[in-house]
């Protein structure tokens, strides 16, 4: 039996594209998550999707991130419509492609800080122990969730989600549960990240603060996105209080 593979074209490597995308839930499709949204992401940008709660900014990275499923339209990665991709295939994409990082961490209690980034070591990927040393935190390696402190514990979350060098990073209200100073760090670990321009990462929050040291800024209310502007001078983390 031929083994399944996700095949990209490396004309469209590094180019994301959201296709008149549209999410409802419900009897009848009466509540509409999104509502008809087309943009086109690549790597390089540091995009922030700025949005209220309940405007639908975390649908769409669910979308994007193939936690959940369209109920229409189309987004396509490098050539790859993952709206029709197989069930096993899309969970290929989520494991492999997608890196995420949540408000709250995640993590296994019972599971080191090391242990915690092997469970998304893949093969092609860099090393539990890298992905740790890039975030900051080699010498935490044994430490366990509890003996952590928030911004800690988030910065494994981060090392987690990049260990397995995923196309696309999306991260959701990364810094939501951190003080200022803390939040500022973990921005600075993702703007870091972003230098190396082989990613597409977004950040999704409710924070405009966060959303001025982004190279591009898309506002979403109601489902649809009412704004996409490029920020050609976007501050610097020190500049800004989270």
């Amino acid at each position: 039996m031929k083994k399944e593979q996700l095949i990209f074209d490396e004309k469209y490597v590094g180019a994301l594209t959201v296709h008149h995308v549209s999410k409802f839930y419900g009897k009848d499709n009466e509540i509409k998550a999104l509502n008809d949204v087309s943009l086109q992401l690549f790597s390089g940008q540091f995009v922030v999707i700025l949005g209220a709660s309940g405007s639908g900014k975390s649908t769409l990275l669910n979308l994007i991130g193939g936690m959940d499923t369209v109920s229409d339209g189309e987004i396509n990665i490098a050539g790859v419509d993952i709206t029709k991709l197989s069930e096993k295939m899309f969970a290929k994409y989520r494991r492999e492609v997608v890196g995420f990082i949540f408000q709250f961490y995640n993590l296994m209690p019972n599971l080191t800080a090391l242990e915690n980034v092997e469970l998304s070591e893949l093969a092609g990927g860099m090393k539990a122990e890298d992905a740790l040393k890039m975030v900051g935190l080699e010498t935490r390696a044994n430490n366990f969730p509890s003996e952590m402190s928030g911004g800690e514990q988030q910065r494994v979350s981060i090392a987690r989600a990049i260990v397995k060098n995923p196309t696309v990073l999306l991260c959701d209200e990364p810094t939501g549960a951190l003080d200022s100073k803390t939040g500022k760090k973990i921005i600075k670990i993702l703007k870091d990240i972003n230098l190396n321009k082989d990613k597409i990462i977004v950040v999704v929050t409710h924070n405009s603060a966060i959303a001025e040291v982004a190279d591009r800024v898309i506002k979403i209310s109601d489902g649809k996105i009412v704004s996409d502007q490029i920020q050609k001078n976007p501050k610097n983390i020190e500049e800004i209080e989270i």
